[in-house]
């Protein structure tokens, strides 16, 4: 191999440009370097992305957990799991159309339930005796107050009499009205205790009513609730009724 040898001539920078100025085409000394695009095709031969390595390994890994799903699903609906899946067994009915779901109309167990009958009685009446009890400290406070007010007019009570009983009548109204607020209360809660206790008796008994049965479901049916239309073949609610009925009756028959 020759060996190159660089002499080093000193060069005018005068000379410098007359020679760059004539040569304007620079004639390159080394071999043109390859395309770009050449070096990129063979990369792209040569080199592959490791992810493309990857890809049948994801595949293969893909397929075997779809292949575990199906194993699952169909465990789950043929009830193969029934030992690992606490709801196999709702599921197992469902299949077989074994559900039993009966209803009880809300409505009318309100209107002729005993028990309901008796609650709403002992708790109008209750409403009724604390109104009257209102109504006749008012209808005394405005007994007094008509006559303040006829005592003033014919000025046969002096100014500071006057004041002290005006402000003992605004004690005695402002009183009413906080008996009235705690009366309303009082039977704001009784109600609610009644409708606790009903909805307690009815549980109880459905309980022991679905001995009998053995229904999946006893669904609470109201007009316009969340139930839009329920199949009347499927309604229980008279028999509840009879049952309740009886059984109310006979417990407070004794007493």
């Amino acid at each position: 191999m020759d060996q190159v040898v660089f002499i080093k001539t000193p060069i005018s920078q005068k000379k410098m440009t007359e020679e760059l100025n004539n040569n304007k085409e620079i004639t390159p000394t080394t071999e043109p370097k390859e395309p770009v695009t050449d070096k990129v095709a063979t990369a792209t031969e040569t080199e592959k992305p490791a992810n493309a390595r990857i890809n049948p390994v994801l595949l293969a890994l893909n397929l075997v957990m779809l292949a575990g799903l199906i194993v699952l699903y169909v465990l789950h609906f043929t009830g193969s799991g029934k030992g690992s899946n606490p709801i196999s067994g709702a599921i197992d009915k469902a299949n077989k159309g074994n559900i039993s779901v009966a209803f009880v109309n809300n409505d009318s167990i309100l209107s002729n339930y005993e028990l309901v009958k008796k609650m709403r009685a002992d708790l109008e009446a209750k409403g009724k005796r604390l109104e009257s009890e209102v109504a006749t400290k008012q209808q005394a406070f405005e007994k007094d107050a008509a006559y303040f007010q006829e005592q003033v007019a014919k000025k046969t009570i002096s100014e500071q009499s006057a004041q002290e009983i005006y402000g003992q009548l605004q004690q005695n109204q402002q009183k009413i009205y906080e008996l009235r607020d705690r009366y309303a209360a009082e039977l704001q809660q009784s109600e609610m205790d009644m409708n606790v206790a009903l909805l307690d008796s009815v549980m109880n008994f459905l309980d022991r009513y679905n001995e009998k049965y053995k229904f999946d479901y006893i669904l609470g049916f109201t007009k316009g609730g969340n139930i839009l239309l329920a199949n009347d073949t499927l309604d229980v609610t008279g028999d509840v009724l009879k049952e309740l009925n009886l059984e109310y009756l006979k417990k407070h028959s004794t007493k």
